[in-house]
């Protein structure tokens, strides 16, 4: 029970912290009369979340289910050829200096080349999150898998085992936070990422909705279009906390 205490202390001063921010803010535009259409009141935009909140849910799971795709199917690659770039030499010195340069390419660029390739599908949105997405949690494989201990390896040929067994037992255990560390970070990045695609190609989904409101000047739905898309990168960020500390169980403090 003493050790409940301070976690609630820590969670809820950020949020008193925030509620302030959002009083004054309300204040504020009433006091100086700010039009909606420039800037709304905090209770403008958080009322829009009760009176559209189907509307606002239909399109956050579009855009969540975009996000999730095209996160895995960017960490999937990274972590894989993260493995084989700080495992073999050949692979540093050929795909790390192309993948160096692939990530140099302004990839959000290729949205509309991937609108004249394909249309308005899921596929190209998928695929340019992996892109951004990829070379991130590629860059903390590496470090996760470079920073074994060379005695684990020592241990692993001691006790006759296979390389799945290395790789299983004690490589990938070992890079693991590395990984996580990637993860958390990568997955709020696709959030953004989702949502600025469907912004420039889509039909439904946060992004579309930001250019409806944009379309309508209702700002009032672009802030709320934003504080759902905040809120998606919170649970997605607090999800890939919880499994690292299933996962990871000595990680736990």
């Amino acid at each position: 029970m003493m050790r409940r205490i301070p976690i609630l202390q820590r969670s809820l001063e950020p949020i008193l912290w925030f509620a302030g921010l959002l009083l004054i803010w309300e204040v504020l535009v009433r006091a100086l009369h700010v039009p909606v259409y420039v800037l709304p009141a905090p209770s403008q935009f958080l009322s829009r979340l009760f009176e559209d909140y189907q509307r606002l849910g239909y399109h956050a799971l579009v855009t969540t289910r975009l996000i999730i795709y095209g996160f895995v199917a960017g960490a999937i690659p990274g972590v894989v050829l993260g493995y084989l770039i700080a495992k073999f030499r050949l692979a540093e010195q050929v795909l790390y200096p192309l993948v160096v340069f692939i990530q140099g390419l302004p990839k959000i660029t290729l949205a509309p080349l991937m609108l004249v390739w394909f249309g308005f599908a899921d596929f190209p949105k998928i695929l340019l999150t992996a892109l951004i997405t990829f070379f991130p949690i590629l860059v903390d494989s590496v470090t996760g898998f470079k920073s074994i201990d060379p005695r684990q390896y020592y241990l692993s040929r001691s006790v006759g085992a296979s390389w799945w067994q290395t790789f299983r037992l004690f490589e990938l255990p070992s890079a693991a936070p590395s990984i996580f560390s990637g993860f958390k970070i990568t997955v709020v990045i696709a959030v953004t990422v989702v949502i600025v695609v469907e912004w420039m190609n889509s039909q439904n989904g946060l992004g579309y909705l930001v250019l409806r409101g944009m379309d309508d000047s209702d700002t009032s739905l672009i802030f709320a279009v934003l504080v759902v898309g905040s809120m998606i990168g919170v649970l997605l960020s607090w999800g890939m906390e919880l499994a690292e500390r299933t996962l990871l169980p000595w990680r736990r403090r």
